[in-house]
């Protein structure tokens, strides 16, 4: 299914659009449409202006906003610092390892996968060990988990990363089958999904464990019930 993104600038643009519809019996906008309408200028100058200066930045800086971004539970597709260096060809492969191994743990998420972006190879030549870690770290401290997709609809390239790590991640996977707190999202279509499904963070790991045991056919149940008998099935094993 095809993955779904709502930014901040395009939220103002429907809203501004929809107020300047709307004009009082002379034709003209009205003061609150006026204001609305030079909030939205300035919000996309301002937007534009900060994607300039990340492509001004020299690879180094820009590994350091990875760093801030990915510490800061940023997803890939809102960190400039991460769009940008993914379409940049003199990243140092080496410099992202030595990121990923110096932060061992849920903040080192960005520099993981952006290392398995532009380098495959080097990639999997981290161990396994650590790149799981880095990931069930990152799904247990999840505050929203717009990074990892909607099972059943769509995988972020962190989902495909957890599921390749394999059973590596399955200890700490299976820590997470008696946690169940909420696992919320961002964006009108993902929040529809999330609310008619009630994912928590135990669904997510039931997910993940049953991708890494082959299942290619699992299908998250929408009852929780039914969610629950199987999470109940997967903590006995």
């Amino acid at each position: 299914m095809k993955k779904f993104r709502t930014t901040a600038v395009l939220t103002v643009v429907y809203i501004a659009l929809a107020g300047c519809a709307s004009r009082d019996k002379s034709g003209t906008l009205t003061d609150d449409q006026n204001n609305a309408k030079t909030r939205l200028e300035s919000q996309m100058k301002d937007a534009a202006q900060t994607k300039q200066t990340y492509h001004a930045m020299d690879t180094s800086a820009l590994l350091s906003k990875l760093m801030e971004q990915s510490k800061a539970q940023r997803e890939p597709f809102n960190s400039l610092a991460y769009r940008e260096l993914k379409g940049r060809s003199d990243v140092d492969s080496k410099s992202l390892v030595a990121l990923v191994r110096d932060n061992g743990n849920g903040g080192g998420l960005l520099p993981l996968l952006l290392l398995r972006q532009l380098d495959n190879k080097s990639y999997l030549q981290v161990p396994v060990e650590l790149r799981a870690k880095i990931l069930t770290d990152s799904l247990q401290s999840s505050k929203y988990f717009n990074v990892w997709g909607l099972p059943n609809f769509y995988l972020e390239d962190a989902s495909h990363a957890m599921i390749e790590a394999g059973k590596s991640a399955t200890p700490a996977l299976k820590r997470m089958l008696s946690d169940t707190r909420p696992a919320p999202v961002f964006g009108s279509q993902e929040y529809m999904i999330y609310k008619q499904y009630n994912y928590r963070l135990c669904d997510y790991a039931l997910f993940f464990l049953e991708k890494i045991r082959d299942n290619a056919n699992f299908r998250m149940p929408v009852s929780v019930a039914d969610r629950d008998s199987l999470i109940k099935q997967m903590a006995a094993e």
